[in-house]
Formats: C-alpha cells, sequence, structure tokens
C-alpha cells in the first residue's frame, strides 16, 4: 500500500515566524508593505547622491537610511529564499511501500525484465554522431552503458562459448547524399562511408572513458536522408526488414513517433516492430506538440501532430517512457515518466573537485562568501524560446529590490541572437558600433565625391557628359543605401528592445562546450528560465557540477527538485530571493549518493526500472482491450503508406525529400537486379510536395529543431 508521509508540526511553526519576521521587517522598514516594490524610485535617489552605493553595501555609509533599507531588504530576501525551500519540500511528499501488501501481482514479468540474462537489446534512433543533439548522443551513452551492464549480468549466467560478440545493438541512420552530410557534418567530416562515421563513433566513445565498450559495441547503419524544412533525418526504405530481417529480443525506439511518421510500409505480415520484437520499449524526447501550437498554425496543427505521435506510438510500443509529465498523454496505460539520461563523466569530475576543495577549506566559512568575483550564467541556443525574454523581466524585478542588475554571461547561438543582444544591451547602445562603421564609410565615401567632382570637371571640360552622369547616379545609389542601413539599424527589432529602458549587464560569449569550453572556477550560478525543454540537459550537468541551478518550479524540472544546489522560484519575488541567497553563499559539496544520480549508471538502473511491468499491470492492460486497437493502427498506417498512395500522402503531410519511399524501394530492388530505375513522370507528387499543408508541417517542425 502507498501512502504519503505527513507535513512534521515544525514545519508549520517554522513558516509562522518566517512569515512574522518578514512582515516586522517590513513595517519597521517602510509605512507600507509596496516599499519593498518601490526601490526603483529610490535607487535613483541613491545614484545622484551617491553613485557608488552596489549590492553589497560597500558604499552606503554615506546614506544611513538608505544603507538599513537595502540592507533589510537583502534579509527579507533570504528569509523568502529559506521560506521557499522549505515549501517546496514539504509539497514533494515522499512515497513508503508497505511490505505487508506484497503479493504475486508485483512480480515482474519476464517479457519487461532487461535485468534477466540472454536478453539481447536494440537501440535504433533518429540521429548520430558528429551531429551533437539530443537524439544522438543519449542513445549512444545508453547503448555504451547497457553494454556493460549486459556483459556484467551474463557474465555469471552464461557459459563462454555461448557469449555473443555483444549484446547490444545500436542502428543510427547513414545520409546516403553527400550534400546531406555536408549541411549537417560540416566539410570537416569527409565521410565517404558509414565505415568512417563508425570509427569517428568508436573514438568518441574512447573519449568518454568509455574505452572498454568502444570496440565491442555493435553499431550498424539504415540508409537515411536528411528533411531540411524539417531539420530532422528520416529513413528511407522498409528500415526493419533492411537492418532487423530476423527481428530480435528487446527493442528501444529513441523517439518512435519520429521513426515512424514517414517510415516505409513493409510487405510482411510480421513486419511491425511489436511483431518482429519480443518487447519494445519507446523513448519520447521531444515535445512536437506545443512546437506545433506556437506556429501560428498551430490551430489545427497541433491537434493533428498530436493524434498522428499518439498513435504511432501506441501502435508500435509495449511500453512509453517519458523524461518528465510535461509531454503530452500517448497510451495512458503504457506511460511511466522517469529521467532515463545521465551527464557525461567529465561534468562528474567537475562535481567532485568542488567537493574537495570545499572539504579542504572552512567549512563555516562557506556562508560568509563574497559575490565580488562571482557571475552567473546562462548556456543553450539563443532563441527567445529558451526564456530569455523571461530573465529580462526577472533582471528588471532584480533590479526593483535590489538597486541594480546582476552581471550574467550566456553562452550559445541562434538564429536570434542579434536580435536578443539588443534587447539586452540596448538598441541605442547595440547599433553604436555598425552606426559608427556606417558613418566612416559615408564620409570615405563623401571624401570620394569630392575626388570624383574633380575628376568629373576634368572629365566635363573634355566634354563626356555621360560619364559624369553615370558618376552621379552610383554616388546617389550608394548615398540612399547607406542611409537606409542606417535608418534600419535604429528601428527596434522586437518589443522587448523597445521596452527596455536600461541595458543588462551582459556579455554574450559564444557556442562553447559545458563541460570543456568554459572557465568553471569563475561560475558557482546557472540560471535556466526556460520552460519549452522536456529535460534541460545543461541543468543537469551544472547541477552535477555542484553550482547553484535557479529554475522554475515546472514539470520538467521536477526531477531537479530533490537536490540541495538547486533554487526553484514559482515569481519573481522568490527569483530574486533565490539571487540574494545564491550570491552570498557557497553550493553544498555533493555527497557521492547524490552525484551518482547524475551518472549514467543509475541512467541506466532507472531505464531498467522503468521499462518493467507488473504482472498486475499486465492484466490491466489486458482487461482494457487496447491491443486489439494498437494492432488496427499498425495495420492501417502500414496500407496507408503503400505505393503511389503512400509518396502522394507523405508529399501531402510534408515528406518532402523522404516522401517517395515505395518508389525508392523500387528503384533500390530494380538496381539490385541490374535494371533501370522507373522514371519520375508523376507530376502529381512534385506539386504536393509545395502545398499549403506540407508547407506549414514543414515550418512548425523546423521551429522544433532550433529548439
Amino acid at each position: 500500500m502507498i501512502t504519503l508521509s505527513k507535513r512534521p508540526r515544525q514545519l508549520e511553526l517554522l513558516m509562522i515566524l518566517l512569515l512574522s519576521s518578514w512582515l516586522l521587517l517590513l513595517v519597521h522598514s517602510s509605512s507600507s508593505v509596496s516599499a519593498l516594490y518601490s526601490s526603483h524610485k529610490a535607487t535613483r535617489s541613491i545614484k545622484k547622491s551617491s553613485p557608488c552605493i552596489s549590492l553589497r553595501g560597500g558604499a552606503a555609509s554615506a546614506e544611513g537610511d538608505t544603507a538599513k533599507r537595502i540592507s533589510k531588504r537583502r534579509l527579507i530576501l533570504n528569509k523568502i529564499a529559506i521560506l521557499s525551500r522549505e515549501l517546496l519540500k514539504s509539497e514533494s511528499p515522499t512515497l513508503t511501500v508497505d511490505a505487508e501488501h506484497v503479493d504475486d501481482g508485483d512480480e515482474i514479468t519476464a517479457q519487461s525484465d532487461l535485468s534477466l540474462p540472454n536478453r539481447k537489446i536494440c537501440i535504433v534512433t533518429t540521429a548520430a554522431l558528429p551531429w551533437m543533439t539530443g537524439t544522438s548522443v543519449n542513445p549512444l551513452l545508453r547503448a555504451a552503458y547497457m553494454v556493460r551492464m549486459t556483459n556484467e549480468i551474463n557474465a555469471h549466467n552464461t557459459r563462454k562459448e555461448e557469449l555473443p560478440e555483444c549484446w547490444v545493438t545500436l542502428l543510427i541512420p547513414w545520409l546516403e547524399l553527400p550534400s546531406d552530410r555536408e549541411i549537417l557534418y560540416g566539410t570537416s567530416y569527409n565521410f565517404t562511408t558509414s565505415a568512417d562515421q563508425e570509427l569517428y563513433i568508436r573514438s568518441w566513445l574512447t573519449d568518454q572513458d568509455l574505452g572498454d565498450v568502444a570496440q565491442t559495441l555493435n553499431i550498424q547503419f539504415y540508409p537515411a536522408r536528411y528533411h531540411s524544412g524539417l531539420c530532422s533525418i528520416f529513413a528511407m526504405g522498409d528500415m526493419i526488414q533492411q537492418c532487423l530481417p530476423e527481428g530480435g529480443d528487446v527493442c528501444i525506439l529513441e523517439e518512435p513517433e519520429h521513426l515512424n511518421w514517414y517510415r516505409a510500409p513493409t510487405n510482411q505480415t510480421d513486419g511491425y516492430w511489436t511483431r518482429k520484437f519480443n518487447y519494445v520499449v519507446g523513448v519520447v524526447h521531444t515535445n512536437y506538440k506545443k512546437y506545433a501550437a506556437e506556429h501560428y498554425s498551430g490551430l489545427w496543427t497541433s491537434p493533428m501532430v498530436g493524434g498522428l505521435s499518439s498513435a504511432m506510438v501506441r501502435a508500435y510500443c509495449h511500453q512509453v517512457i517519458k523524461l518528465s509529465a510535461v509531454l503530452q498523454t500517448y497510451a495512458p496505460e503504457k506511460e511511466v515518466v522517469s529521467n532515463v539520461h545521465g551527464v557525461r563523466a567529465d561534468f562528474l569530475r567537475e562535481g567532485k573537485r568542488r567537493a574537495d576543495d570545499a572539504e579542504q577549506s572552512n567549512a563555516s566559512s562557506r556562508t560568509a562568501h563574497s559575490d565580488d568575483s562571482t557571475r552567473t550564467y546562462f548556456i543553450g541556443k539563443i532563441l527567445w524560446a529558451k526564456g530569455l525574454d523571461k530573465m529580462i523581466n526577472l533582471q528588471n524585478h532584480y533590479r526593483q529590490c535590489t538597486g541594480e542588475y546582476f552581471p550574467i554571461d550566456i553562452y550559445g547561438s541562434g538564429p536570434e541572437e542579434e536580435v536578443i543582444k539588443r534587447a539586452y544591451l540596448g538598441r541605442n547602445k547595440k547599433a553604436t558600433e555598425k552606426t559608427k562603421k556606417d558613418q566612416s564609410r559615408h564620409r570615405l565615401n563623401g571624401q570620394g565625391e569630392d575626388d570624383d567632382d574633380d575628376d568629373c570637371d576634368t572629365v566635363e571640360e573634355e566634354g563626356d557628359l555621360e560619364t559624369i552622369l553615370r558618376n552621379k547616379i552610383e554616388q546617389l545609389s550608394l548615398t540612399v543605401k547607406l542611409k537606409t542601413e542606417d535608418y534600419l539599424t535604429q528601428l527596434p527589432k522586437s518589443r522587448h528592445e523597445i521596452i527596455q529602458r536600461h541595458p543588462i549587464p551582459a556579455s554574450f560569449r559564444g557556442r562553447v562546450d559545458h563541460g570543456t569550453g568554459m572557465n568553471h572556477t569563475q561560475y558557482k550560478l546557472f540560471i535556466n528560465p526556460s520552460e519549452s525543454e522536456v529535460l534541460c540537459t545543461t541543468t543537469a550537468e551544472a547541477l552535477a557540477m555542484g553550482k547553484f541551478a535557479i529554475i522554475p518550479v515546472h514539470a520538467s524540472n521536477d526531477f531537479f527538485l530533490k537536490f540541495p544546489n538547486c533554487l526553484p522560484y514559482r515569481d519573481k519575488l522568490d527569483f530574486a530571493a533565490n539571487i540574494r541567497w545564491a550570491l552570498t553563499h557557497d553550493p553544498e559539496p555533493l555527497s557521492p549518493a547524490l552525484a551518482r544520480e547524475f551518472s549514467w549508471e543509475a541512467a541506466t538502473e532507472r531505464f531498467v526500472k522503468a521499462c518493467q511491468i507488473t504482472k498486475r499491470e499486465a492484466r490491466y492492460r489486458a482487461s482494457l482491450g487496447k491491443s486489439r486497437l494498437d494492432e488496427r493502427i499498425a495495420y492501417f498506417h502500414n496500407e496507408l503508406g503503400k505505393g503511389v498512395k503512400g509518396d502522394v500522402m507523405r508529399k501531402v503531410l510534408g515528406g518532402g525529400p523522404v516522401s517517395d519511399q515505395a518508389r525508392y524501394g523500387m528503384e533500390k530492388m530494380m538496381k539490385e537486379e541490374g535494371e533501370e530505375g522507373v522514371e519520375d513522370d508523376d507530376e502529381t507528387l512534385d506539386k504536393l510536395e509545395g502545398s499549403w499543408l506540407g508547407s506549414a508541417i514543414r515550418k512548425t517542425f523546423s521551429r522544433s529543431e532550433q529548439l
């Protein structure tokens, strides 16, 4: 029986005490509670009389009353931070299991128990290195650590002569077209064959301290093409029959909806995932429905994308693992929420280094830490959707509470980088450099005009009127162009640029690797106001390194709330309080148990547990009778994708270069038989590729890849 632990009485007394002290301080510091939010006007008067006053109050002695008011506000923010953390802990009840009520129904079915010996596992994903994206890195690391797990399980349960070379297979895409590889991987990776790419992947695993499995992991490739409109890779041909003709025991589909949207149909009656494998697990990475809703056509594309994704997941998976509860519902009876991802070993090494340094120093002096040399930072793609618009509002509120902004370094790049820079640094300040360049160019051109005039006078004496007119027209065109550029530069690029009155002390550092591209000794505070991720990897990396992480209370961040250095906030006041707390305190050193929670060993254990189905759950699923529905969806999806009608359907739904699956399969079969491929004389398909429906879907998912 599962019961919830009750909130202790001591916590209620602590809340009453803190609230009482807070109210007393507010009444004492001002005649009304609004004094906390009226610091904007007070800051102006402070700066006029004593411009050196700062958050630390080092120069506030010149204004005694003002210094006391700022000091009390800082004390209030610290108390709010303590109260907020206690409340969040009290709202996260622990689960206790009464062992007396455990019966046979809680036993794990053999089909879903990956900890049993002799289980062969195939992991299929939608991306591969050197494309550094979540669906290439995480499945690769999962496969590597599952090799270690299966080797350990089978070492004592299988005779050596019966041991296969490897129990785990990783199936990844091979981009057949050189142009696709150049677009996605760049010119520095000149892979001519899939064997070259395989060597690179194994070398990367060795660099991640996984040399023991780098040479034993079974890596296979399926033919694929890059869809530039959707910024995604899709398989070409029947990947199940081509790469896995004999099927297998366990299959893990990374992004099962993505793998099956445009998948080629199979001509085999047992060609579905759930028929080829005894047990199929889907790991959902991306919230495509939310991304579709943010598009201008989201009113109709979002329900369509959500319904199609739900159908693909339900039809081809026995168990569905969602990284966080922020994802949509796919198949309620099959779903489980669990963070089955870990972080790289270099982040854990940095966390251990910080813990060792903290042990060597005096632990009692940590609360008196000075924030003179401490800077906060954000790392991620430079997009408004990553919460950088929220960061501006939070910075402004912090300035209202304390009198000034907190400096922040922003790492990353993105298509909206220039617009965001202008919003943070101010329109006039951001445009100054470019304006000066244009003005200097204009002056140089002006001087050139004078020289040209002299030349024209000389030419005019010679009577060449055509040359004079040509030069005058060129000069006039250049002048109009420069003035137009100056005018466009001064125009605001976003609403934040119009509203923001004061520049924010933000430094944009460019794109770096979070683990090896930064000087971590100067950072102890990571801020991530984003709510668009399913599970933010950079937050996990920052906490694994032993840093403070200030994040919003959101379903995507539930996994991080249990860590002591996580400072969640519900509103702007909570955020300001957490910033003050983090700037005046040091993070707690990560204990070995907490550090292990971020490791891939622990993530693999969580994955195995999330895959398990009890006998009671199996009986409940059978009573629902949904298995027949799942089979019908799979059959219907497969039949729709066959032949020319399937290619037409994929064209209409925005398949683009991966639409002609049936034609691709026929051409490949004829090529193998030595015959010429079929000619492309179907103009209808080319017209459907540019349909309004396909265009809307392409724009919807191109935004999801940016995020």
